[in-house]
């Protein structure tokens, strides 16, 4: 097979990309370099770029461009397309250009690191484990029948946090008795019956749509939350658990960077009219289930379907593929930078609001249907189809979260952005540079991700918005709930 040489553009190249991708003017640096690529393999990856049959907002950011070309003739043998100069828009995933190599590598570093430092380890999730164990027993005793507690939520689906609260669905096994008729008349009970229960304080019953009995642990620094039969979350729980398998080095290490940077932009809260947690997880695995020409994450709603696995629960189709298939989750082997700048591209730039349905359910491009025409923004759950994630945006916060993207977006493509971090740490990046080659200790990694996420903070604050609290919450000494029939 015929090798392609490829050379980088020198300094006196004019060229730059179309102004329609959104990025930066190309400079290139001296130390560019030659490499070689199969023939086969250049033209699979034009192909890619040039051709694409899907709308032009759903293309990755460099299939709006081609590469600059040049073309020269071998001086031996007279055979043209020997040398080919390219641009670095050659890298589809890329959204900016000639960013310097220890840039990214420290950048991606911050954020693999971050995800060190705040990840839910084994022995908090053991814990959590037990403490709903020994709940679990206590409500047993007091109701005088089996009762089982499941963990659901950022705990269990593989986005948890030190910090994060912990959500519990409550079920009665193998049948509820006689007085537990319905979700209200259950929670008070399991709000009464925790004033007995030493390791739980602050117990409240909260009377919302879905009624909840919140309380913090007494010896450990959490807050939690029990519903009743709460099924279709724990399905959710399990699909996004499953999403995680594919891509365990890259899929949580987002989530939770994504989590962190809606909160400091404050975009990510739903009781503040922006986007809970819940749903920036399911734009980002939207977003890795678009990317060409590889994508991150499969579909798993979708594969290897047939009607007799479908299993239904409260009406809704919660099947998803149960297995991983190592071989078709490594195509992609963007950093986690990458994959951040994209996702903050895609959103900013490219996705029609207007037009479509943010989805995980299907690769194919859902249309935005006239039920949800008055939201400006739509984001389907991946099993309750007909619910709105974003139903509660109004259109200045849709407004104000794509500018945040915008401007997260303009900060990790500032090539200084680096130096005015080791400056401010009491180094110099040209002697930094000279005396570690090597990758950020980790306490720096750290700061430098904390650095990160302040710069991406606005001046410009979050919309306010007053929200009508319709739930109301009582203290259980002044309960006066009964289990009795």
């Amino acid at each position: 097979m015929m090798t392609i040489a490829m050379q980088k553009p020198a300094k006196n190249s004019t060229s730059s990309p179309s102004k329609s991708s959104g990025y930066a003017e190309s400079s290139a640096n001296s130390d560019d370099l030659i490499v070689s690529m199969p023939e086969q393999t250049l033209v699979e990856c034009f192909g890619n770029l040039a051709i694409s049959k899907r709308l032009p907002h759903l293309r990755p950011p460099a299939a709006f461009c081609l590469p600059f070309v040049s073309m020269n003739n071998d001086a031996v043998s007279g055979h043209a397309l020997k040398h080919f100069t390219l641009t670095s828009l050659f890298d589809s995933l890329h959204p900016y250009v000639r960013m310097p190599v220890l840039h990214r590598r420290d950048i991606s570093s911050a954020m693999n690191v971050y995800w060190l430092k705040n990840c839910l380890e084994p022995d908090q999730l053991d814990l959590v484990h037990r403490f709903a164990l020994e709940m679990q027993i206590h409500l047993s005793q007091c109701f005088g029948c089996r009762v089982v507690l499941d963990i659901y939520g950022s705990t269990r689906n593989g986005f948890g946090t030190r910090m994060c609260d912990v959500d519990m669905s409550l079920s009665f096994y193998p049948s509820p008795p006689i007085w537990a008729t319905n979700s209200d008349r259950v929670m008070r009970a399991v709000a009464k019956a925790l004033v007995d229960f030493p390791k739980a304080i602050d117990e409240r019953y909260v009377n919302a749509k879905v009624p909840i009995v919140r309380f913090r642990s007494f010896d450990m620094d959490m807050e939690a939350d029990i519903s009743y039969k709460n099924d279709l979350a724990l399905h959710n729980t399990q699909l996004l658990q499953q999403y995680c398998k594919w891509d365990p080095d890259r899929l949580p290490t987002l989530g939770v960077w994504i989590k962190a940077w809606a909160k400091r932009c404050g975009v990510g809260e739903a009781s503040k009219g922006s986007l809970s947690s819940y749903a920036w997880i399911v734009m980002l695995i939207h977003y890795l289930q678009q990317i060409e020409p590889y994508p991150v994450l499969p579909c798993l709603q979708e594969m290897s379907r047939e009607k007799s696995d479908n299993v239904y629960v409260q009406g809704y189709n919660v099947y998803y593929w149960k297995f991983v298939d190592p071989t078709k989750s490594r195509h992609c082997n963007k950093s986690v930078l990458d994959l951040f700048v994209g996702f903050l591209d895609y959103y900013s730039t490219y996705f029609d609001y207007e037009q479509h349905v943010v989805q995980m359910v299907s690769r194919k491009i859902e249309a935005k249907p006239d039920r949800w025409s008055k939201y400006p923004m739509c984001i389907a759950d991946p099993f309750e189809t007909d619910h709105n994630l974003a139903q509660g945006v109004d259109y200045q916060m849709f407004d104000y979260i794509r500018s945040c993207m915008e401007h997260s977006k303009s900060v990790f493509q500032n090539r200084h952005l680096r130096a005015e971090f080791l400056l401010g740490y009491g180094s110099d990046v040209d002697e930094y540079d000279m005396m570690s080659g090597q990758e950020m200790d980790m306490e720096m990694a750290s700061q430098f991700g904390e650095f990160l996420l302040h710069k991406c903070i606005m001046i410009k604050q979050a919309p306010h918005r007053q929200f009508r609290d319709r739930s109301m919450s009582q203290s259980t000494s002044t309960s006066n709930t009964s289990i009795s029939s």
